[in-house]
């Protein structure tokens, strides 16, 4: 499930290749404890970059999608770290300029679904 995972992965960072300038995807698994961690830097032509990581132990998942534009400054960043008790959507949360609020689980494909539309769309305006 996890290697399944991880190729998934690779397979829609290929697909994004018209917007990445260059990425670093590091994979690690232990198939006798049926866990893995995935993690890297994604450069998109925009300027922007995704820093990510991924712990992935059988059928649950911890992450951190760190999303900045080209001068540093924040855009989104997704976690679920275990320190936002109050969010509705305990423990996942999305760190925006305004603070944090709830977000449902994501995955890394998930994120670069969401990254891509949003660099579209300031392509299109």
């Amino acid at each position: 499930m996890i290697t399944g995972y991880f190729e998934r992965v690779k397979k829609r960072i290929a697909g994004l290749g018209w917007l990445i300038e260059r990425e670093v995807v590091e994979t690690e698994y232990d198939e006798d404890a049926d866990a893995g961690l995935l993690g890297g830097t994604i450069t998109f032509k925009d300027g922007s970059t995704l820093y990510f990581k991924e712990v992935l132990i059988s059928h649950a998942r911890e992450y951190r999608f760190h999303y900045m534009d080209k001068r540093n400054n924040l855009i989104l960043r997704w976690g679920s770290a275990p320190h936002h008790k109050k969010i509705k959507t305990f423990p996942f949360h999305v760190h925006t300029s305004n603070g944090v609020s709830p977000s449902k689980p994501l995955n890394l494909i998930e994120v670069l679904d969401q990254i891509e539309g949003m660099i579209i769309e300031q392509i299109e305006k």
